[in-house]
């Protein structure tokens, strides 16, 4: 999360953040808060991506982690209502 603060701080791009590590930002209008609406028959979505070193591949829990966010990737798409 330091990080990411970090890079906000410097002014590369967009992030999600809890509030309080970015209080003193917004009340000092380093960063400010953007509020995103969505369609009401959408829900959010979190993008989730698996990093590893290619000289540690995942053990048997990673693997398995990895398989189901592929597997749910899919049922992650918001589909259209029928009116």
């Amino acid at each position: 999360m330091g990080a990411r603060h970090a890079f906000l701080r410097a002014g590369f791009g967009f992030g999600n953040m809890p509030r309080f590590m970015v209080e003193d930002d917004v009340a000092s209008k380093k960063l400010r808060i953007l509020r995103v609406e969505l369609a009401s028959h959408l829900k959010p979505v979190m993008p989730m991506r698996a990093v590893y070193r290619n000289d540690a591949p995942p053990g048997p829990a990673g693997r398995w982690l990895i398989e189901h966010l592929k597997a749910r990737d899919g049922a992650r798409i918001p589909t259209p209502r029928k009116r």
